[in-house]
């Protein structure tokens, strides 16, 4: 006794709409998780972009701030200076300072954070510590904050990428 072998129209006519219901709920979850899967790699781009707007900031500054001389011993020495203004009190010979170069570097890449993010930042040197400068070190600090429409709701996304150089 076997049954005779229904064809796929009178199959899906039978279900009265249940597998059509079933298959939207199925592309519905399958949209929302690629968008969170699109939203997690468009943040991780984001990231990638501004550690490497922080570290070419923190690196031309260093470049920019840095003077070498020779000390009455006959030993190399380094010094980082902020201003060119302050390399000339003691007589360096340097175009910029670290400060003044950073400025520069960042001036060149807000552009395109503007394009990305509701508000970006930079804190250079965490708040201008002036015993940085005399270790030699450059210190920046790059953020963005945005606000990321997810469903229904708003999210507000923070980062934060921070890079440092020393001479």
């Amino acid at each position: 006794m076997s049954r005779p072998a229904r064809s796929w129209r009178k199959h899906f006519a039978d279900e009265r709409g249940a597998t059509m219901v079933t298959v939207l709920f199925f592309f519905l979850c399958l949209g929302g998780l690629l968008s969170i899967l699109l939203l997690q790699e468009q943040v991780d781009y984001w990231e990638m972009h501004m550690q490497q707007t922080a570290d070419a900031i923190s690196k031309g500054a260093r470049a920019a701030g840095k003077w070498e001389y020779v000390d009455e011993q006959g030993a190399v020495q380094k010094r980082l200076f902020a201003t060119a203004q302050e390399a000339r009190r003691y007589e360096a010979d340097i175009v910029r300072g670290a400060r003044e170069e950073a400025e520069l570097l960042w001036g060149l890449n807000t552009p395109k954070w503007d394009n990305w993010g509701d508000r970006t930042s930079i804190v250079h040197q965490r708040g201008e510590s002036a015993q940085l400068y005399r270790q030699g070190i450059y210190h920046v600090s790059v953020g963005m904050k945005k606000n990321i429409p997810i469903f229904w709701n708003r999210f507000q996304l923070l980062l934060e990428r921070v890079s440092q150089s020393e001479i």
